[in-house]
């Protein structure tokens, strides 16, 4: 494909979601109604959403060799990305997520990770190029660490803007936040950034602090 204008670093999973009236109680069943199976993955969303919205893209990510990863690839294809980089790996299943849906709109979701853990600084070092020749490099937390601060220090090195969406939430570090153009955290991501505690009432005062911590960054409360 011709060169990306926006790479995107991250998690592919299938999510299985059922509908149902409420939420069941510890151990207990209940019959749902809809079931649905998804594409999804905080990485797999960002990336369709920037090629819906006329980006050409590049995604970097694992999968497995099994059926979800071959809807996952497909689902891809079809959206126009370029998934060059995208790995299939053997022996280990493709993301998952199963989610229970209630009628209020509350949610339970379970994730197991599967090949988004299996990203590796050898998979980034592979797409270093496309990196570094992009005009945006858009990463999130779905994935080890090391690999994305990996992905982040090729970006910053080119003078390649980096968009990082802090979820799950987790404590980072100053050098990887001080490499980062435009950080979006939810209420309870940037209180865990700040490192204040508290609760996302908190929010405010956890985005100047985090600001204070990441040089020029801009931070945009999602």
């Amino acid at each position: 494909m011709t060169t990306p204008a926006v790479v995107v670093v991250g998690s592919v999973n299938m999510d299985l979601v059922v509908k149902c009236a409420r939420l069941p109680r510890p151990g207990e069943t209940i019959i749902g109604r809809d079931f649905r199976c998804l594409p999804g993955g905080k990485g797999a969303n960002q990336v369709v959403a920037a090629a819906r919205l006329g980006a050409a893209v590049e995604f970097i990510g694992c999968v497995g060799i099994d059926a979800f990863g071959d809807q996952a690839v497909a689902a891809l294809r079809e959206e126009g990305i370029g998934i060059d980089h995208l790995r299939r790996v053997e022996g280990v299943a493709t993301g998952v997520a199963i989610i229970s849906v209630a009628d209020s709109g509350e949610n339970s979701i379970a994730v197991a990770p599967g090949a988004n853990h299996v990203l590796s600084m050898r998979d980034i070092d592979a797409a270093r190029e496309r990196i570094a020749a992009g005009a945006l490099l858009v990463c999130q937390l779905e994935t080890p660490l090391v690999a994305v601060h990996r992905a982040i220090e090729i970006a910053a090195a080119a003078r390649v803007p980096v968009l990082l969406n802090p979820a799950p939430a987790q404590p980072l570090s100053d050098a990887l936040l001080s490499m980062v153009d435009l950080l979006v955290p939810n209420e309870g991501e940037a209180v865990v950034l700040a490192g204040i505690g508290g609760n996302p009432a908190s929010a405010r005062y956890a985005i100047s602090s985090t600001t204070k911590n990441t040089a020029a960054a801009t931070v945009h409360l999602a």
